[in-house]
């Protein structure tokens, strides 16, 4: 059963990837912020900063990172 926190990171990132989708960049630094936030608080569960690591990947792949 995930924690009151693991859905609300889930809840973000999943608001984080939408706004990256509909060109709401504006949306998306919210959002990303918000996981930083969370991530920085260092609440103590074993999948914080799960989110947070996904959305600097899509934020990767939007940029075109991991090209060679």
């Amino acid at each position: 059963m995930a924690s009151k926190t693991d859905q609300l990171e889930h809840d973000i990132l999943r608001v984080f990837r939408c706004a990256c989708r509909q060109g709401r960049a504006d949306i998306a630094e919210f959002m990303l912020l918000a996981l930083e936030k969370l991530d920085r608080d260092g609440i103590e569960c074993p999948q914080c900063g799960g989110a947070l690591i996904e959305a600097y990947r899509e934020i990767a792949k939007t940029n075109g990172g991991g090209r060679n």
